[in-house]
């Protein structure tokens, strides 16, 4: 919203006495930007929301006309009632008719005008002028009248257009040892791009206007889940390395309810930082905080922490990819009878940062398998954590994902995976290729040959395997092998083995 215009009208000498008519004018203020004022009711359907208001009678149900009286309890029932602008292009609104007390008619001397409420796109003007210091949005005020009063092409600077928020996310918390919870926290950094940018509802001019951040979080793998704090108290006075405010009292709270855009919903109550779980579909999720306490005479900064946890001890890091922005968002660029007050455009401030988890996995390599020409395959995979000699790895249950790689009996290409049922510290797990073992929810393969890789989900899996001509029978040809185990860093990386480049 921007400031209001305030006119004032009086003589340039002394006038003789007597009454005078009221003057009747028309105004029109057309800035370097859409308005995005509500519009509602009314022939063209062109009502906006911004306000002119004469002599200061004003009341609480403006006039949609010029030259109303006493139609909303105004207290000057010898002044109109403050009145409605109607829109009058994408960047511009007009008041006609207006009546503008004579000056010296009545006590004051002088007669006002006062415009208030008019919103703008500053988007427009932040993106066109593109320099980090800001851009002006400004307005030219043209006030025309048939006794030959007149003011054209008044320029006006209402406001500067500044980059309002910056954004950072880094990693707090040192990689879990194996064994541990899986689980690592990254601080979401949000900072006011000036000093009053964030602003408490108390703050506002209209109830309902307090700042709301919104925070899209993207990239994260599945089976992971993200928590955030309801409500977070914002005393950390530094941002990515540099000087903040020195006693910061910028406080958010989570808002529930809240549509896509960010608008509607409920903040939480003040001083209940519970950890709440946001929603993730395909890797993607939404929060919005909204600002319930500030100090509008420093710059401040709030340290949101996010935890990432998941129960899949094989997944080795989350990415915390992070956009902000100020909410409600809308892609409605000009005046709207729908679209929520205040807008915002998209988000441009993004970070992101690696989250490790601690992953607690092995995976193994089993470079050649068949049961084809007569061949079949055993495998064993041995889950040999209860044996380990140190307290640092732990003694946890899981499953193997295995990975088939090669062709079939008819020539085609297989791609397939299968999933294993737990298994406990000191157990195998053991089948043949074309017998499977259905109490692990293997099943057989049909005339399979390529390699498998093993995903398993715990610490010190080993693997072993023998072909054979003769399963069941006498063999012709046999042989065995250990599976190698495939390194990979905590962020899931594969490293080199044996004869890789590195």
């Amino acid at each position: 919203m921007l400031p209001d215009i305030l006119l004032s009208c009086a003589p340039e000498s002394p006038l003789p006495p007597g009454p005078r008519d009221d003057l009747s004018v028309s105004i029109t203020v057309t800035l370097n930007a859409s308005v995005t004022n509500t519009i509602s009711s009314g022939t063209f359907g062109d009502i906006s929301d911004a306000v002119l208001v004469v002599n200061g009678n004003d009341c609480a149900t403006p006039s949609a006309n010029g030259s109303t009286y006493g139609s909303c309890d105004a207290p000057l029932t010898t002044v109109q009632d403050p009145q409605f602008g109607r829109l009058a292009g994408v960047n511009a609104l007009t008041w006609t008719n207006v009546s503008v007390p004579f000056p010296g008619n009545l006590p004051f001397g002088a007669s006002t005008l006062k415009i208030r409420g008019i919103r703008a796109n500053a988007s427009q003007v932040r993106l066109a002028g593109g320099s980090s210091f800001g851009a002006p949005v400004a307005a030219a005020l043209e006030l025309r009248s048939p006794s030959g009063v007149a003011l054209r092409n008044a320029s006006l600077r209402l406001a500067n257009s500044l980059t309002g928020m910056r954004l950072a996310v880094v990693e707090t918390e040192p990689a879990a040892a194996c064994g541990g919870d899986s689980r690592g926290t990254a601080t979401v950094v949000v900072q006011e791009g000036f000093a009053s940018a964030f602003r408490a509802g108390s703050q506002t001019a209209l109830p309902g206007e307090a700042t709301r951040v919104m925070l899209d979080i993207r990239d994260v793998p599945e089976g992971v889940e993200l928590r955030i704090p309801s409500f977070v108290a914002c005393h950390q006075p530094d941002f990515d390395g540099s000087d903040g405010a020195s006693s910061d009292s910028l406080a958010l709270a989570l808002v529930s309810g809240h549509d896509a855009a960010g608008a509607g919903g409920s903040a939480a109550a003040s001083g209940t930082g519970t950890d709440v779980s946001i929603p993730l579909e395909d890797g993607v999720g939404r929060a919005v905080y909204e600002v319930v306490a500030d100090d509008p005479g420093q710059v401040e900064d709030c340290h949101i922490p996010a935890l990432f946890e998941t129960s899949d001890r094989r997944v080795g890091s989350a990415r915390a990819t992070v956009a902000a922005s100020f909410a409600p968002r809308s892609a409605v660029p000009r005046a709207s009878a729908s679209a929520p007050l205040p807008r915002f455009a998209p988000a441009l401030a993004l970070a992101g940062a690696d989250v490790n988890l601690g992953a607690c996995s092995t995976r193994l390599l089993f470079p050649f398998v068949t049961n084809q020409a007569g061949f079949d395959t055993g495998l064993v995979i041995t889950h040999g954590s209860l044996q380990a000699l140190t307290d640092t790895v732990a003694e946890q249950a899981g499953s193997c994902d295995l990975h088939f790689y090669g062709v079939g009996g008819d020539g085609e290409d297989e791609l397939l995976v299968q999933y294993t049922t737990a298994i406990e510290p000191g157990e195998q797990l053991v089948f043949t290729f074309s017998g499977g073992n259905p109490a692990r929810n293997i099943i057989g393969m049909d005339q399979f040959q390529g390699y498998l890789i093993a995903d398993c989900g715990f610490p010190g899996a080993r693997g072993y395997v023998f072909m054979s001509d003769g399963f069941g029978g006498i063999a012709d040809l046999a042989m065995g092998y250990l599976a190698p185990v495939i390194p990979f860093d905590a962020e899931g990386r594969r490293l080199p083995i044996g004869g890789d480049a590195p």
